[in-house]
């Protein structure tokens, strides 16, 4: 492994389409078994029965309504120029076995919705068109539609026409990871990056069998983005080199949605904002995130700028009452021991929206916040991971990672750390959800940094968990 800076070459617009637009950022520094262990903590002692263990995939979404869960789960992929998600989809019902979903060949299941009524909707992606899946319960298909948007070749596009491809398609190219959905009652929001890179908003109504489309709103144009790819290291633990073309949603019990999306240096996103909607980023505005609400009816809100100063990634967002919560990682120094990042969290009031509140959180070395759960009563459940480190000069993670569950207080903003058991290596807490008086915690233990496998192949595998824990 080599500690030297990675250098990069841009996508000019004159490049065939056919040919990657950069080579990273990231090689050396961070990975292998010479970063600090992970911290090895005992868990609580009310932990109820439920303490599931997954080999081969890992829990990065959970949702839970009336004695019935669904666990998103993700197996490991190696670091590739077009992102496909290998993922699979648990339901888990009060008296009723256990079912899996797990996508045709040619198919990536990317996101999950589940609905008061107890069915689930799935969103999975080719590249090119989208299908809404609906499941019962026991995991029945209800329905299986495709999902494609004859407006989006025409959606407004800033950047050299060979930096996209199809701009008709439903993914960008770089990533089919790039669409979220949440449940609206029994009905559907929808937000997803097209092909011309353009971020959209749809209301999705349910009925018959159907999804029929009710309105769709242009939430940003689309804008050059730079394409990266490793040289040397098998392996992306935070999906840092993708995370600027995924897009975060939220959806509130009154059908207003938010849409938060990545700007920096590798990105023209805060110029074609500026040139589409006529909204300037605050002076000196350079990395950060765009945040946009759009309500019930479609109408799109002004933007909120938040402005983390450096560069950084957008990975939850949740609603609570007429605030909205928003966090991710930003990289605060570029100290020699790699441990330069810290996790953020913003406070924003959907009422005037602006932004009320942006602060760091330094836990211990390398910090990310990659789940949100409000209580309800000033405290918000965090949840990530905690004493990693980065090559200071490029994008390579260590193995040595603990997981991170915390309690914040809204008010003051104390950091409270929860104990949670640790695996061996990469440890990532990936989701948060409530089900009766239990919190339910999953995530990614025993997981490669960005090096590790680079020479053994057959330790790019890892393991996942979902716990309860008695909510305190």
């Amino acid at each position: 492994m080599s500690n030297s800076t990675p250098t990069r070459r841009t996508l000019s617009a004159i490049l065939s389409m056919s040919l990657l637009a950069a080579v990273l950022a990231g090689c050396g520094g961070g990975g292998g078994s010479a970063a600090v262990p992970p911290v090895q903590q005992q868990p609580p002692a009310n932990i109820p029965p439920l303490n599931l263990a997954y080999a081969g995939v890992g829990v990065i979404k959970v949702q839970a309504v009336a004695g019935m869960r669904v666990a998103l789960m993700e197996r490991i992929r190696p670091f590739a120029d077009t992102v496909m998600p290998d993922r699979i989809l648990e339901i888990a019902a009060d008296g009723v076995p256990a079912t899996r979903y797990v996508p045709e060949p040619g198919w990536s299941l990317v996101d999950v919705a589940l609905h008061p009524s107890r069915q689930t909707s799935l969103v999975l992606s080719n590249g090119i068109v989208l299908r809404l899946v609906r499941l019962d319960p026991q995991g029945g298909k209800l329905a299986d539609r495709p999902f494609s948007d004859a407006q989006a070749a025409g959606d407004p596009y800033f950047g050299p026409p060979s930096a996209v491809r199809d701009r008709s398609n439903m993914s960008p190219w770089k990533t089919w990871d790039a669409v979220r959905i949440a449940a609206l009652g029994e009905h559907l929001g929808m937000a997803l990056r097209t092909g011309g890179n353009g971020v959209v908003a749809y209301r999705l109504q349910y009925d018959a069998a159907n999804y029929r489309q009710q309105w769709r709103t242009l939430v940003e144009p689309g804008v050059y983005l730079d394409a990266q790819a490793l040289r040397g290291g098998s392996f992306d633990p935070f999906q840092g080199l993708e995370n600027h073309w995924q897009l975060v949603l939220g959806a509130d019990e009154r059908g207003r949605m938010a849409v938060a999306v990545l700007a920096g240096e590798r990105t023209e996103l805060a110029e074609g904002h500026r040139r589409q909607f006529g909204e300037a980023p605050p002076a000196g505005f350079v990395n950060g995130v765009l945040l946009t609400q759009v309500d019930a009816a479609g109408a799109r809100g002004r933007t909120i700028w938040i402005d983390t100063g450096e560069k950084s990634e957008v990975h939850a967002l949740a609603w609570t009452g007429d605030t909205i919560l928003a966090a991710g990682r930003v990289r605060t120094a570029r100290p020699d021991d790699g441990a330069g990042w810290d996790g953020w969290l913003a406070q924003l009031d959907a009422g005037s929206q602006r932004l009320a509140s942006y602060r760091r959180i330094d836990v211990d070395r390398g910090d990310i916040v990659q789940a949100l759960l409000p209580l309800g009563d000033d405290r918000v459940l965090l949840a990530g991971s905690t004493g990693y480190t980065q090559n200071p000069g490029g994008e390579s993670v260590s193995e040595a990672t603990s997981p991170l569950l915390a309690m914040l207080r809204l008010a003051d903003g104390s950091v409270n750390r929860l104990a949670l058991t640790a695996g061996p290596r990469g440890n990532q807490v990936r989701a948060l959800a409530v089900s009766g008086n239990d919190w339910l915690v999953g995530g990614i233990e025993d997981a490669p940094g960005t090096h590790s496998a680079d020479n053994a192949p057959a330790s790019l595998t890892m393991n996942g968990y979902l716990r309860g824990m008695k909510a305190q």
